[in-house]
């Protein structure tokens, strides 16, 4: 099932981002119509066990809950895209592509400092981050599973 959940999560934050970095939104609904597809796939498929289901939920619940309490600094896209991430693919591979994505942020928003094209008060989309971390962790699974 993982093996499955990965790349179809990869390229809907992958499509998502175009949209993200286009227009600095992301359609309302295409978060939870792909949660919902994805929480039917493990349901029919055993691809999540309950528990593992719920805790995938735990890092795009605080991303929401930052985006309510510091309006301007994170959009609340992404934590509904990050909470679908979550129910395709539980705590531990979402919370692997969070911190990759943040931290690819990070080493990009340095860059751009430094070189003097932003300042601190711009912003960035976030979702192409998410999409490269996504395609990362894909990618890394899917050479695992090659050299076993």
């Amino acid at each position: 099932m993982k093996l499955l959940a990965l790349p179809l999560t990869a390229g809907f934050v992958c499509i998502l981002s175009v949209s993200d970095c286009r227009t600095k939104t992301i359609p309302a609904w295409a978060a939870p119509i792909f949660g919902a597809c994805m929480l039917l796939l493990h349901l029919l498929f055993s691809g999540l066990t309950l528990m593992q289901f719920l805790t995938g939920l735990i890092p795009g619940g605080i991303l929401l809950l930052l985006s309510f309490l510091f309006h301007s600094q994170i959009g609340s896209g992404d934590g509904a895209v990050v909470l679908a991430c979550g129910v395709a693919l539980g705590f531990e591979n979402t919370f692997a592509a969070l911190t990759c994505a943040l931290v690819l942020c990070a080493f990009f928003c340095t860059v751009l400092l430094i070189l003097k094209k932003k300042r601190r008060s711009d912003t960035l989309p976030f979702l192409p981050f998410l999409a490269a971390s996504h395609l990362i962790l894909t990618v890394t699974h899917l050479v695992s599973c090659i050299m076993e």
